[in-house]
């Protein structure tokens, strides 16, 4: 015999019966209107980095797994429901939460489960009936037999309390990301006004811990301090490792974690350089982790030209090279106000690349010791510093860009800047063109040529890391993408074309062809699908960088 819960529930503190008529409506969203009586945060709660075993982790709710997946299982959203078959209003990942009203006769738990299975359900969360009951039997079998995972939720545990673990584990997520692109920002920010001192420190600051980096068995630098025979031990287990991140152990037995800096490889000289962390491998978190990912590139840079200014650098010696082999002398020193600094972007160039870029130079300019090339040679990327013998502006990059593009046989995008203050201004302005040219590398900016100094912030934000760009993009606009995709709505368009028209109502409506109250329902279903609000500024720009990114590789020009 199927047996149900009262009904009233202590979950929501109101007549169940009163609220599963107040959802009965044609409305997308009418089921989500007993999510509303329970509290404004259920219906908020979405993203993409929030997973099922960390929610049923999750201390103080007591949620344990009836039936436990096998894999992990990202949950998109947290909503509740008694409705016979919800298949039509949910819109896949979520975890729903049920007290069983449904379950009126045999075979109701096979039909729920079934709908919830076809509509793409992450899991099933059923509420107990009374203190140290099981979820029903007929509940448990119709989840084994399709495979949906089951989570029972203790009697005394409101429902309200499960949404709100999973906003706060979304929130998280976006903390997160904004905590990246800060550390990001403070670590370009070093390498501009201090190098690698600078670095290491603004790392360390970052990390709470000593760091240190060892190029050759020496350490190079270190913030606050390296532990005595760190470097020996750093240099030597890094060449021992075949991946990384990796532990090593001290002459005390304190055990480290190194990890590799990739760095340019020619014939000559393999790239050797390492960072140490006075941290196990095991006990690092991974926010720890993400920091130390942030940085190795700000490193590799720092590396390099101090490798350069050593005279020993694996790209230098690879610069030496083929201007020796080609005959041509490396040029004076450089010297003199503001030379041009010019980053080239490009897919992968087989061997050395510094006598192609030489040869790209026009041939009056090189004579005459006007350009300086392959500061910082690799395969994917190279630096040209044109020394001021005459005026510098877009329209040289751009012929020089077309010389480089027939030297490589690649298609070639450039950023560039001045380096105001002479030669102690290149660090800042080598990262700031290397900015410039992953974003028109990217598409994101109006053309193939980008310079520094005529960026917007958010399209400096466009060029961070591809990975860092797309996790921002699907957890801002991945619940609309889905929306869309399953109700053929027009969301992103919509949201799009309100923030392009300054959120002016009319003018957008006009836009779209619409009325203006199909516009102001469409922005409200907009602020229920993503949990985010229209009138806060915070959101609005979390919007407009999101779409940049997502339409910038088919709208170079930006909309």
């Amino acid at each position: 015999m199927v047996r149900i819960r009262s009904q009233r529930s202590s979950r929501t503190g109101m007549s169940l019966t009163a609220m599963l008529q107040s959802s009965r409506t044609d409305a997308p969203d009418g089921n989500r209107r007993i999510l509303r009586a329970a509290g404004p945060e259920l219906g908020d709660c979405y993203s993409t980095g929030v997973y099922l075993h960390e929610l049923v982790a999750t201390e103080g709710l007591g949620l344990r797994f009836a039936l436990r997946p096998g894999r992990p299982v990202p949950v998109s959203w947290v909503h509740s429901t008694d409705m016979a078959d919800p298949s039509a209003y949910l819109g896949g990942g979520e975890l729903i939460l049920t007290i069983g009203l449904w379950r009126q006769a045999e075979g109701d738990a096979e039909r729920f489960v079934e709908a919830l299975h076809r509509a793409g359900a992450a899991a099933l969360g059923y509420g107990v009936e009374a203190p140290g009951a099981d979820v029903p039997a007929d509940v448990l079998d119709a989840c084994r037999s399709i495979g949906l995972p089951l989570v029972r939720v203790p009697h005394e545990v409101p429902f309200i309390e499960v949404a709100r673990a999973f906003h706060a584990a979304a929130n998280a997520e976006r903390h997160d990301l904004r905590r990246l692109v800060r550390q990001h920002e403070a670590l370009a920010a070093a390498v501009a006004s201090g190098g690698m001192p600078e670095l290491v420190r603004v790392l360390a600051a970052q990390l709470a811990g000593d760091v240190w980096v060892v190029d050759g068995p020496e350490v190079v630098w270190a913030s606050p301090a390296a532990p005595p025979g760190a470097a020996a031990a750093t240099w030597r287990r890094g060449h021992q490792a075949a991946a990384f991140p990796v532990q090593a152990a001290l002459a005390d037995s304190t055990a480290v974690t190194v990890m590799r800096v990739d760095m340019p490889v020619d014939e000559v000289t393999p790239a050797r350089c390492f960072l140490g962390y006075a941290r196990p491998v095991a006990a690092m978190t991974a926010a720890e982790r993400r920091v130390l990912d942030n940085a190795l590139p700000h490193l590799r840079g720092e590396l390099v030209r101090l490798r350069e200014r050593r005279g020993h650098a694996a790209s230098r010696r690879r610069e030496r090279l083929a201007l020796a082999e080609s005959g041509r002398p490396a040029g004076p020193p450089l010297a003199g106000p503001a030379p041009a600094v010019l980053v080239f972007a490009y897919p992968a160039v087989p061997g050395p690349v510094a006598d192609s870029l030489l040869d790209a130079v026009p041939p009056a300019a090189r004579d005459g010791g006007a350009a300086e090339v392959a500061v910082i040679p690799d395969v994917r990327e190279s630096v040209v510093i044109l020394r001021p013998g005459a005026a510098v502006g877009d329209q040289t990059v751009a012929c020089l860009l077309r010389r480089v593009e027939d030297q490589l046989d690649r298609e070639v995008h450039a950023g560039w800047t001045l380096a105001r203050d002479g030669e102690s201004d290149l660090p800042r302005a080598v990262t700031a063109a290397r900015h410039a040219a992953r974003l028109a590398a990217t598409g994101a900016g109006r053309e193939r040529v980008a310079r520094y100094e005529r960026l917007g912030t958010h399209e400096v934000l466009l060029a961070l890391d591809e990975e860092i760009v797309g996790g921002f993009q699907d957890l801002v606009l991945g619940p609309l993408v889905e929306y869309d995709s399953r109700h053929g709505s027009q969301l992103v368009e919509t949201l799009m074309e309100f923030l392009d028209r300054n959120c002016a109502y009319q003018a957008s409506a006009e836009a779209l062809g619409i009325h203006v109250n199909t516009l102001r329902y469409r922005l409200l279903t907009i602020e229920q699908v993503t949990g985010r609000d229209l009138r806060r500024m915070a959101d609005k720009v979390d919007f407009y960088l999101a779409l940049r990114s997502r339409r910038a590789p088919e709208d170079p020009a930006g909309g």
